[in-house]
């Protein structure tokens, strides 16, 4: 026999349910309307005022762009992984409309059939990223070239026994330097320009062990994005 608890519990859970449907119905619809008033102001058109504000919250804090000291881009792996839902729950604009994300003439992201909507472009700064690599062998040469741009470098430092690293320059600055000895992992930032040299000053008569160096470079390149709106 199933208690009156119980069946009060499964009224209060079938209640929120069905409340939890209303505020996103009554949030969208919210959304809605203040786009309407905005657009009216404006003198646009509800499409292209939400196409308008989508392409700037898309290039600005979205799920497609990659922030460094301030400066905001298209990462272009995360627009190759993102899809319709993603940006329709982080873009209000294209919450609740038929919309398409292109980047360079390659659609992203599509919602319904957005073809009778209003379309806007935008110019912006695209980046790849990727892992760059290289070791340093201590008994040989005593420094590298890290290739490609980036603003922080991993540095693994693994001497032998009978080796005393005791400054890791970094380009023309000195990134770490310790007189006892350094070892283990460091990260150090660097300057964003491309390709740093990496050099490592020793102690001891035959210095052995390894230097591994690692970075995540990223290659910038000019794109455009296009939002089109049919709401």
């Amino acid at each position: 026999m199933r208690s009156h608890g119980a069946a009060r519990a499964q009224t209060t859970l079938a209640g929120l349910a069905v409340a939890l449907v209303l505020v996103t119905a009554v949030t969208v619809g919210a959304v809605a309307a203040a786009d309407r008033v905005l657009a009216d102001a404006a003198g646009e058109s509800l499409e292209q005022h939400r196409a308008e504000s989508a392409a700037d919250a898309l290039l600005t804090e979205s799920p497609i762009t990659w922030s460094d000291n301030g400066s905001d881009a298209v990462d272009l792996t995360l627009a190759n992984e993102t899809n319709a839902t993603v940006l329709a729950a982080a873009v209000p604009p294209l919450r609740g409309a038929a919309f398409r994300v292109r980047i360079d003439g390659r659609t992203v992201a599509e919602r319904g059939d957005p073809s009778s909507g209003y379309t806007v472009s935008r110019g912006a700064v695209g980046v790849n990223r990727r892992t760059v690599r290289r070791s340093i062998n201590l008994s040989a040469e005593p420094n590298t070239t890290l290739t490609g741009r980036t603003n922080r470098t991993r540095l693994d430092v693994n001497p032998a026994p009978n080796t005393t690293v005791r400054t890791i320059w970094v380009d023309d600055r000195v990134a770490l330097h310790q007189p006892a000895g350094i070892e283990g992992q460091h990260v150090v930032g660097v300057s964003s320009r491309p390709d740093h040299e990496v050099r490592v000053e020793t102690t001891g008569d035959e210095p052995s062990g390894s230097v591994d160096v690692s970075a995540t470079a990223f290659d910038a390149t000019v794109v455009r994005i296009e939002v089109t709106v049919d709401a």
